[in-house]
């Protein structure tokens, strides 16, 4: 069993908390209103495009095999995908949205974009308030991914999924957020 998973069975993360573990390190983060109100409205905007809600969610444990594991601040699975206790595998991942907490997260800039395309999650949606803008990475390799747009706020954001599921999200209610807030 791995940190993070004793950590989640065992009910240990306060409530308004995000907790990762990177580098065998545990990393305990409150969540701004920003995020919370920008995964809101991503996870609405998900839905909207006929995904069911059982196959989105956010701050839930993905586990990597040999890796750290990850609760994304949204994920989105496919069909098929198997629910482990409280937790899914990344190979069931289609795409993960993270909203930084601070400007510049290395994890979201530069960790995230790793591990998340050397396992293949087919797209990794990066929410900044302090840029007001949208990185969309496309093209997982094992270095990262191949492709990447910034989309500023206001914009629509639009992909497709594996499924052919077409996911559209109007970024005009993305709130922002001034860097010394961070």
């Amino acid at each position: 069993m791995s940190v993070m998973s004793d950590l989640v069975e065992r009910g240990g993360i306060p409530e308004g908390y995000k907790v990762e573990v990177f580098d065998g390190r545990v990393i305990m983060t409150p969540q701004s209103p920003e995020q919370d109100w920008t995964v809101s409205d991503v996870k609405d905007a998900v839905k909207a495009s006929g995904i069911a809600r059982e196959r989105v969610f956010g701050d839930v444990l993905i586990t990597f095999p040999g890796e750290n594991d990850a609760a994304p601040d949204l994920t989105i699975v496919g069909f098929d995908a198997e629910r482990r206790r409280n937790s899914y595998s990344c190979l069931d991942v289609l795409a993960v949205v993270e909203v930084p907490s601070e400007p510049d997260d290395e994890k979201d800039y530069v960790r995230n974009v790793r591990k998340y395309g050397r396992y293949g999650i087919e797209y990794y949606m990066i929410a900044d308030p302090f840029r007001k803008a949208v990185t969309l990475m496309t093209e997982p390799r094992d270095s990262g991914y191949g492709r990447s747009v910034e989309i500023p706020y206001g914009q629509v954001v639009a992909f497709t999924l594996a499924t052919g599921e077409r996911v559209r999200i109007d970024t005009s209610t993305f709130p922002a957020r001034d860097a010394q807030d961070g």
